[in-house]
């Protein structure tokens, strides 16, 4: 990745990703022909929770990985 730092890596992905998400749910409205503002939030907003809740489900996981890499805390 080009960012080393995990908080600003993060915040990369987050951001890159509610701008892709914002997109494809406008370019969608568009080609449905319903409201595009409308359409966008609600894609966004369904990414949003779908990436809070697999950061939830998976961030316990990175003790057990770091672990099994040899990294210490």
């Amino acid at each position: 990745m080009a960012v080393d730092d995990y908080s600003t890596r993060v915040v990369v992905v987050v951001v890159v990703t509610s701008l892709a998400l914002a997109l494809f749910g406008g370019v969608g409205a568009v080609l449905g022909g319903s409201c595009v503002r409308v359409s966008a939030t609600r894609v966004l907003i369904g990414g949003w929770i779908s990436m809070a809740v697999t950061y939830g489900l998976l961030k316990p996981l990175d003790s057990f990985t770091d672990r099994k890499m040899g990294k210490d805390d």
